[in-house]
């Protein structure tokens, strides 16, 4: 008799699974589900989004190659889907492919290759290059699907990031915006470039906006990021230890410097509000204990640690790491949830990710106690909690600072 899956049962651990393993999906489960073959959709990421039980978001590999050998397949019974791996089943929603991907802009352009849905928020690079590649110290694992052509990117708009954060709007896709942009070496970080788009993004829309960008080498600009309109800043470190960020962050070490990246994000965690400062750990690029050490150092200083599991790409240059197990890592995810619940970081913020583990989805591989805190969560997920979430960041960065001047935090 075949032994069932026990990841089946926990959210969390099947979360990990899926995003490793990827699943097995015909082609006729896929019309019935009225989703589009991500690759004929201006040839985005391929990921079935799924919200699997205690509305955990998850996207799923099911296109590529190695989905074949998936001990999961998503299956249709009346209407309803089930992810099974062929002797237990489990029943899961199918979100569908946002109808805004098939609309252009004014200036003809598709608006999924502006804005990427993740869970709970939509993803935007206004600038497409990054000049890491242009110097050839880019980051070893990145597989540079930035769209750079002879060292130059594509630019958006601010209007065309706007009909695009409209068009998401209209669909409830757009409950937090996430822009981010390749290195760039000025002073700022990139916050310059990004400061009008978050502005008219807040002007026009009731919705959070998030930034990832890179330290700047002041922090007065980490001020100007919050006065701006910035409701959340990631300054993604990605590899704890100090030799392998070297190794493996060839740009980052050597034009911004890992001590940079440490300071920028402890005084953005006394600017912003608490659980809004996040920093990547890639997971299975460093040794676990590296990790760990990782989580304790930015969770201490109030710094969200959020960490993406690395699975080799073709295209990159980093290739003889392998692929860490789902059991392997699991534990990692729990050290996390208790890391961040003891130093008193807000896990609210970074919720509904569905490329990644939160901080907050850890609560699955710790005991049962750690469900009953999900109360603040589920407030915030609902419409009131949305409009209060909006309404206290506001108040909050009018108390604070006032746009376009500094606070009277000095460089530390």
């Amino acid at each position: 008799m075949k032994k069932s899956n026990p990841y089946l049962n926990n959210p969390g651990y099947l979360k990990i699974d899926l995003i490793l393993k990827g699943l097995r999906v015909d082609g006729k489960v896929l019309k019935k589900a009225n989703l589009d073959k991500c690759r004929d959709v201006a040839n985005i990421i391929c990921g079935l989004d799924i919200i699997l039980p205690h509305n955990t978001w998850a996207t799923v590999p099911y296109a590529e190659d190695f989905v074949n050998d998936s001990p999961y397949e998503l299956v249709e019974k009346s209407g309803i889907f089930f992810i099974t791996d062929g002797h237990k089943s489990v029943k899961v929603s199918v979100v569908k492919t946002p109808k805004f991907y098939r609309l252009k802009t004014t200036s003809g352009i598709q608006l999924s290759k502006i804005g990427l849905v993740h869970g709970g928020y939509v993803a935007i690079t206004p600038a497409t290059q990054c000049d890491f590649f242009n110097k050839d110290i880019e980051c070893r694992y990145c597989a540079g699907n930035l769209d750079i052509k002879k060292g130059k990117g594509t630019v958006y708009t601010v209007e065309e990031v706007l009909e695009t954060v409209e068009a998401a709007y209209k669909e409830g896709k757009a409950e937090v915006v996430y822009l981010s942009m390749g290195f760039s070496e000025t002073a700022d970080g990139g916050v310059e470039f990004l400061k009008p788009y978050i502005k008219a993004i807040k002007k026009h829309f009731n919705t959070l906006v998030a930034v990832e960008a890179l330290p700047p080498r002041d922090n007065k600009w980490i001020d100007e990021t919050y006065a701006v309109g910035a409701d959340s800043i990631l300054y993604n470190l990605e590899i704890f230890d100090p030799k392998l960020f070297e190794e493996i962050c060839p740009g980052r070490a050597a034009l911004i410097g890992r001590e940079r990246y440490l300071n920028a994000l402890r005084y953005a965690a006394t600017i912003f509000p608490n659980g809004t400062v996040a920093s990547h750990l890639i997971v299975g690029l460093e040794p676990m204990e590296s990790t760990v050490a990782g989580i304790d150092f930015l969770a201490n200083m109030g710094v969200v640690p959020i960490l993406p599991v690395y699975r080799p790409s073709s295209s990159a240059k980093l290739l003889q790491y392998a692929i860490p197990s789902t059991a392997t890592i699991a534990p990692i995810y729990g050290y996390l949830y208790r890391a961040v619940i003891a130093n008193k970081v807000n896990t609210n913020w970074f919720r509904d990710i569905s490329v990644v583990t939160t901080p907050l989805e850890g609560r699955f591989f710790v005991g049962d106690e750690a469900r009953m805190k999900t109360f603040i969560q589920n407030f915030y997920k609902s419409r009131l909690g949305l409009k209060a979430a909006w309404s206290l960041a506001t108040l909050r960065r009018k108390l604070k600072v006032k746009v376009g001047e500094p606070s009277d935090h000095s460089e530390r």
